[in-house]
């Protein structure tokens, strides 16, 4: 699979989460459980791609993530509430693969 179809069916996926989010939000959930099932399951999706992500991109990518938030998936649900996010944006922001919105 190319790199280009590997990322845009990663983002597909990514945005529906935005969905479930809207849906748990609408059903009681807390927005910090909601924060951190999103945090979880864009984890999950971001492993899943990478395992179809060609090597030498897959390379590139998880050096850059590390370098930036110490491990390759990204940055932790405790470093971005550190860092001063609220639950809402944890969730805004776990729906976003590019420059998408789902509000």
């Amino acid at each position: 699979m190319a790199g280009s179809d590997v990322r845009s069916r990663y983002e597909a996926a990514v945005s529906a989460l935005a969905e479930t989010a809207s849906q748990m939000l609408a059903a009681g959930s807390s927005e910090e459980q909601v924060a951190r099932w999103m945090v979880d399951r864009r984890n999950r999706l971001k492993e899943a791609y990478r395992d179809l992500t060609p090597p030498d991109l897959l390379a590139s990518i998880e050096a850059r993530t590390t370098q930036q938030y110490g491990n390759v998936l990204g940055p932790s649900i405790d470093q971005l509430r550190a860092a001063g996010k609220s639950w809402m944006e944890i969730i805004d922001s776990a729906v976003r693969a590019g420059a998408h919105s789902w509000r």
